[in-house]
């Protein structure tokens, strides 16, 4: 999911920005017979990018240079996946350089590797003239991860399946978002592992989550901070159980924790509130923390 004005192609070269997204609402059923788990999330993308350059090379094969927040030069880096994921269903030989400087936190629940490999896509179709239609780049993306073709679309979506089906919404949330990012890793296969189906308290929170989708309210949906994964995450890493307290202890509530962590966030309708939320989690040095705003505009894959 890129914005026009933030993709930029030349004949050898296309740079992008890949942003993080933020679940609104998160309901996971039971596991499915293939081992992952049916799910309904509400996801919208905010403005904190990754940045992504693609370019020509005279050297064969896919070099990966990496810059900025635990960003691993290896094979197995979600790029490196989509590019080789692409020359083979196009049976290209492909000579690339991929720069990747990482801003948005990893293990945190934001997207970052997902969106990056959604832009690799996206961005190699554009580099090497392939033309494929959105539909086709959709079942690569499938492959390459459940939230990757989200970023295919949006700003703004429901997304099911195990994360892979796509339905654009229309709506926004207009509200000041607080990112809260802990030096704290979190292991969505863990957190999946550990979670435990109760059909009545998914049940409860998808009345809630139709609720607010039928009046098109997702301010609404986001203050409510509908999660399955919150309590399994907290029971498993009690440090950042620890600091959600700490946080609401100073004021600032309530907070909420996106996908399967380990970023929190908290919302205002204002924006000077943000401001001063950040400062006092800055004062307290309990985490870092990012001041954004859902992105809304006209994007292309």
């Amino acid at each position: 999911m890129f914005d026009s004005d933030n993709i930029m192609s030349t004949v050898r070269t296309v740079a992008m920005r890949p942003p993080a997204k933020l679940n609104l609402s998160l309901v996971v059923f039971d596991k499915r017979a293939d081992g992952f788990h049916d799910l309904h999330t509400v996801m919208a993308t905010v403005n904190l990018y990754d940045e992504l350059q693609l370019r020509m090379s005279g050297k064969p094969g896919i070099q990966l240079h990496c810059a900025g927040l635990g960003c691993p030069e290896t094979s197995d880096n979600l790029v490196c996946r989509a590019a080789e994921l692409l020359a083979e269903h196009a049976q290209i030989k492909p000579a690339i350089e991929i720069y990747l400087n990482k801003r948005i936190p990893s293990g945190a629940g934001l997207g970052g590797a997902s969106s990056d490999g959604a832009a690799c896509l996206a961005g190699l179709n554009r580099l090497w003239e392939l033309n494929l239609p959105s539909e086709e780049l959709d079942k690569l993306a499938a492959q390459l991860g459940s939230d990757v073709p989200f970023f295919l679309h949006g700003p703004v979506a429901v997304c099911t399946g195990r994360g892979e089906i796509v339905k654009e919404l229309p709506h926004h949330c207009s509200r000041s978002i607080l990112l809260i990012a802990p030096d704290i890793h979190t292991s969505t296969g863990k957190i999946y592992q550990h979670y435990t189906y109760n059909n009545a308290r998914v049940q409860e929170d998808m009345q809630q989550v139709s609720y607010f989708l039928r009046r098109g309210d997702l301010d609404g949906l986001i203050t409510k901070g509908i999660n399955s994964l919150t309590d399994v995450t907290m029971g498993l890493i009690e440090p950042l159980e620890k600091l959600r307290c700490e946080i609401e202890n100073i004021g600032i509530s309530p907070v909420h924790m996106t996908g399967s962590g380990s970023c929190l966030f908290a919302t205002s309708d204002s924006h000077d509130q943000i401001t001063q939320w950040a400062q006092q989690i800055q004062k307290h040095n309990l985490a870092q923390t990012f001041q954004v705003e859902f992105i809304r505009g006209a994007y292309i894959c």
